[in-house]
């Protein structure tokens, strides 16, 4: 068998697992309807009402999911969207006294408070549904706050939270999370109310309405207490009239009065103050965005490109290729349109956090994928697309995967990201991580094709050269198809290699300018500066090294691997282990 038999069956080995894996992978994540009368609830109103939190305005649903992140952790409680849950909380706390409600992030300290209720007697009335019930928490993360207020389990965290370093945070995220609970807490979070014109007040919160109310009734002899932010009296009780009707109707369960009042405070609300009130467009695109993921699951489109991608590289369809083309530029669309919304919604660019640094660097890999495409003619054009279409999904399906290390929330930025340089200086720099990451990707097929006999083939005019004469000839025979891939895939990796090597240097040294500019000094040694100056050295051994290697094609693509391992040890460990100046990503 030929070596291109051997790397086209390997293929399609790859593209089996793919298939599989993306099914796998794609399975919705709440398959249970909320429970009870809260099935019956239309909250849309409610959900794209605004709230002034953190020093900027979000939809509820926006809000809610934000504060229901720190309580039930990052996936759906029992169907529930989060402005559901939120208000449930507050209405019907009763429901969850003996749910598992609490999301307990780090693992070994679910450990921790497991051991602490064994030692305590738990579970002994009934062991077998004790132990399911803990098993359960272990896996899930999710505890009741009956269980946590056990003496033992108070004492361990006790104890565990004086140690800063190891268990610090996560205890104090679990105590925040039993903070976060109370009704009263997450009424008095809730600033719904928007200041009157003229006023200078600040955003009232819900519970205020209830005090004034009560103040009226206690004092029926004034012409009328003062409301939140200076409201007129008659907007006063209108507004808290709604907000009585929806707090009995939810008590209730009349899921009929709950829809009812929920549309009446959304109107109501908005009446305080039209002109300060953002658009009802912009707040019913933050509620879809969150309700669809953040949009994250156009993993699955890209998944789909790579099939007919991975055909037009292996076996040169033209047919292939031009629904690869056309697959890939919906979801390229469909990754801008996301990018975009987000843009709209927070009112800036999305690259400062993880979430967004990782999302944003696989749109630019599809614009340079783009870019190139005039010049990259055939089989070299569908290796830049792969490529491209392999990072895209990888980061989406991370960001899909993995929302509590990625988290998706959108919040201000820190006062130093209030530079210029962070939209040249992290632009480049993210740009130049997602090109390493594509060029490990032709890197990687390179590797196969050789472990399936293709021979030391290499482009010899190098990766610019390659570009500019436009790829391989289509019409090659076998022997000199095998060849050629061999050659486009390790031009491929040049070029990437060549365009990243020269980024990630713009980058450091902008990185050295924003340093000196905010903190009086260009270099001081934090982990994520030396590593990402390791990244570059890397790449410069590649380059230069090249020369000398009589394996060319062998050196690059095994370079290459160990420049993005080196990139993703930068970008994730120290981003999640090792604290450090840039630890805020």
């Amino acid at each position: 068998m030929s070596p291109n038999r051997r790397f086209t069956l390997a293929i399609s080995v790859i593209l089996v697992l793919i298939v599989v894996g993306g099914l796998r992978s794609a399975k919705k994540r709440d398959v249970v309807p909320p429970p009870g009368f809260l099935a019956q609830l239309e909250l849309g109103p409610m959900e794209n009402t605004a709230v002034h939190a953190e020093g900027r305005i979000k939809s509820f649903a926006s809000f809610a999911n934000s504060i229901m992140d720190m309580v039930t952790g990052p996936k759906s409680f029992r169907g529930q969207s989060p402005a559901m849950t939120y208000l449930d909380l507050m209405f019907r706390p009763g429901a969850y006294l003996d749910a598992d409600l609490l999301y307990v992030k780090n693992k070994p300290l679910r450990a921790e408070i497991i051991a602490a209720l064994r030692e305590d007697g738990a579970g002994r009335a009934n062991p077998g549904a004790f132990q399911t019930r803990m098993d359960l928490f272990l896996e899930k993360g999710l505890i009741s706050d009956g269980l946590l207020n056990n003496r033992r389990v108070n004492a361990r965290m006790q104890n565990l939270g004086s140690d800063l370093i190891r268990w610090g945070k996560f205890v104090q995220m679990l105590q925040n999370a039993q903070a976060w609970k109370q009704p009263r807490v997450l009424g008095g979070s809730l600033m719904l109310v928007p200041p009157v014109p003229a006023t200078g007040e600040r955003w009232s919160s819900i519970l205020d309405l209830e005090r004034s109310s009560a103040l009226n009734s206690a004092l029926p002899g004034l012409d009328g207490a003062p409301g939140p932010a200076g409201l007129p009296d008659e907007l006063d009780r209108r507004l808290t009239e709604s907000w009585k009707q929806l707090k009995q109707a939810w008590g209730a369960e009349d899921a009929e009065g709950v829809n009812a009042a929920v549309v009446t405070l959304a109107a109501g609300l908005r009446e305080v103050n039209p002109d300060a009130y953002p658009a009802e467009r912009r707040l019913a695109l933050e509620s879809f965005y969150f309700r669809q993921y953040n949009l994250t699951w156009i993993w699955m489109v890209y998944l789909l490109a790579c099939i007919p991608l991975l055909l037009a590289v292996v076996y040169r369809w033209k047919g292939a290729r031009r629904l690869a083309l056309l697959m890939f530029l919906v979801a390229f669309g469909l990754h801008t349109w996301a990018l975009g919304l987000r843009w709209y919604v927070s009112g800036r660019w999305p690259n400062t956090n993880m979430f967004e640094a990782v999302t944003t660097a696989a749109w630019f890999g599809g614009v340079a994928a783009l870019a190139v495409l005039p010049w990259a003619k055939g089989v070299l054009g569908n290796v830049f697309l792969l490529s491209s279409a392999v990072a895209s999904m990888v980061a989406m399906l991370c960001a899909y995967k993995l929302p509590v290390q990625l988290n998706p929330n959108i919040g201000n930025m820190m006062p130093v990201l209030h530079d210029v340089w962070l939209y040249i200086h992290t632009n480049i720099i993210i740009w130049s991580y997602v090109l390493i990451f594509m060029a490990a990707v032709s890197a990687s097929l390179y590797l196969i094709w050789r472990a399936c006999g293709g021979g030391k083939a290499y482009v010899k005019l190098g990766g610019a050269g390659m570009l500019a004469m436009g790829g391989v000839d289509e019409g090659a025979t076998e022997a000199e198809a095998s060849h050629a891939t061999g050659a486009v895939l390790d031009g491929v990796t040049m070029v990437l290699m060549e365009l990243s090597f020269i980024m990630l240097w713009a980058g450091l040294v902008m990185g050295a300018i924003w340093a000196d500019h905010s903190w009086g000094r260009p270099w001081g040694w934090d982990p994520k500066e030396v590593f990402a100056l390791n990244t570059f050295l890397v790449f410069t051994v590649l380059v230069h090294g090249r020369f000398k290697s009589r394996d060319k094609g062998l050196w690059t693509a095994w370079l290459a691997l160990i420049g993005a391992c080196v990139m993703l040890f930068n970008w994730v460990i120290i981003n999640f282990v090792i604290t450090g100046l840039h630890s805020y990503a």
